[in-house]
């Protein structure tokens, strides 16, 4: 990391006596410094379950910083490089180990990869939106710097039956979170209701919790009385649907980590109808690929697939049509992982 941004970090809290807030991801250890208080109480909220002690051997900094009217921002720190990607919300570029990301109307974060060490300048009014400053500044690169250390999410519910874990790969609307409430009413155990963590085991893959508040849509409100008293957290652009916390649902309904033994491609069945069919492993793969942050950074991407290639060899694939019947939902994931 340039010089000059360490400086920069040094001067912006001198004097200021920052209390920073440690949190250990599965063995990872992330410490975030933020000159914010309604920023660092994002991120707390944000990985609340995996505070530790202050002391811990820090693997990871990350500074969340107001961006001043005059003063510097993360393209300060990198002038030009090469595109990764590109998306409406988010633009993320990589020069050597250095990576930037920008997230207009949100901030900019500067990142070495290498030494595990991330600055975010985030705009003014954006710390009183939490969700937005956890999951679109924080979390993009605090993912790339966790894929460097072994980690990798997946954009699925993770859930556990009888010692056995499923993961369901799958993009915004397509039912995880639905599916996943269905599943918790009828004895699942949840890992996560949209994003999951894997790394490798010795035998496949294992899932590691990420249990954030579960996002639900007014239609899956409707679904279950308990979810009546559910709320925004604050008024967010990027964050229409409501949150609930899995305590509102049944209490100790998170675990912290499963072999994945099984991998379902969850669908809306358009005739309303449960079922569901295997799925060939060459198939699988190129599906699961399209949910796993994979094309985000080739200097992970090696290892990435090797771990998705591993996952889908080891676990046994079906595709679930998923009807309108919660109880018929619940029994063919009972079938499947019956099989399994």
């Amino acid at each position: 990391m340039p010089f000059t941004l360490g400086q920069t970090i040094r001067e912006r809290f001198a004097g200021t006596g920052p209390n920073p807030s440690t949190y250990d991801v599965h063995g990872v250890v992330t410490r975030v410094y933020a000159d914010d208080h309604l920023l660092a109480l994002a991120i707390q909220d944000f990985l609340r379950p995996f505070r530790c002690m202050p002391q811990a051997k820090t693997d990871i900094e990350f500074y969340l910083l107001t961006k001043e009217s005059a003063g510097p921002d993360a393209s300060d720190y990198f002038k030009s490089g090469e595109v990764l990607y590109d998306w409406q919300v988010l633009r993320y570029s990589r020069d050597g180990q250095l990576r930037y990301q920008e997230a207009p109307g949100a901030g900019s974060i500067v990142a070495d990869l290498d030494a595990g060490l991330a600055v975010a300048f985030v705009e003014s009014g954006m710390a009183a939106r939490a969700w937005s400053v956890a999951h679109l500044v924080f979390f993009p690169i605090w993912a790339q710097l966790l894929k460097t250390r072994g980690i990798f999410p997946v954009h699925a519910a993770g859930l556990e039956r009888n010692g056995k874990g499923i993961l369901f790969p799958g993009k915004s609307g397509c039912g995880k979170s639905t599916l996943s409430l269905h599943l918790l009413r009828h004895g699942y155990m949840l890992l996560g209701d949209d994003t999951v963590f894997v790394r490798g085991d010795g035998r496949g893959a294992e899932m590691l919790f990420f249990p954030e508040e579960v996002d639900v849509c007014p239609e899956t409100i409707d679904l279950y009385s308990p979810l009546a008293l559910a709320r925004n957290m604050a008024e967010d652009r990027w964050q229409p649907k409501a949150r609930v916390n899995l305590n509102d649902l049944r209490s100790s309904a998170v675990i912290e980590n499963c072999h994945t033994d099984v991998l379902v491609f969850p669908v809306i069945a358009a005739d309303g109808q449960t079922r569901y069919e295997r799925v060939g492993q060459t198939e699988a793969l190129a599906e699961l690929i399209l949910y796993a942050f994979l094309f985000m950074d080739p200097e992970t991407s090696k290892e990435n697939f090797a771990l998705l290639a591993g996952l889908v060899r080891s676990a046994r694939c079906y595709r679930l049509y998923m009807g309108l019947d919660g109880s018929e939902l619940a029994a063919a994931v009972d079938k499947i992982v019956a099989a399994a």
